[in-house]
């Protein structure tokens, strides 16, 4: 099964089209990443992976795959927040796709852990029936970049 998964995913990236199990979202890292992608930040390498979803017993539960990528930007992080608290806010002008999400149920949980340390850290969540999706938004006081860690883990 784990071969299969492999060569699933390896059709799904060389080739493309293939939009299997998961309605209206692309199955290649690049079509996975670009709704995610801060303006103008510079994304340093991208990956994607088996998820390898398996119960106590270590045996295979369902297929998945987990995509991450680390973006960089000159903005403060204040802007970027400001960025992503947008994106996921439900919007009475949202397309079919989004309010179909939407409406299925999607849980967007945001936590700053930044309080008393010489760092800003913010987590932001969201969940959906088959996706969740993970962003670490974080920059020190000496840094001159933000940084954002996206990761997405995909039921197929």
């Amino acid at each position: 099964m784990r071969l299969k998964t492999v060569i699933l995913l390896f059709v799904t990236c060389v080739f493309g089209g293939s939009q299997v199990g998961v309605a209206d979202e692309p199955l290649t890292l690049m079509g996975i990443l670009s709704p995610w992608t801060y303006p103008d930040s510079v994304t340093n390498g991208a990956q994607m992976s088996d998820a390898a979803t398996v119960n106590s017993e270590g045996n295979r539960t369902v297929q998945s795959f987990v995509c991450k990528t680390t973006m960089t930007t000159d903005d403060p992080i204040e802007k970027v927040l400001a960025f992503y608290k947008a994106k996921l806010t439900p919007d009475q002008f949202a397309n079919a796709e989004t309010k179909a999400q939407l409406q299925a149920g999607r849980s967007v949980l945001v936590s700053d852990d930044s309080d008393g340390r010489p760092f800003s850290i913010h987590t932001i969540l969201v969940n959906t029936e088959k996706t969740s999706t993970t962003l670490i938004i974080s920059r020190a006081d000496s840094e001159k970049k933000t940084h954002i860690v996206w990761k997405r883990y995909v039921r197929i």
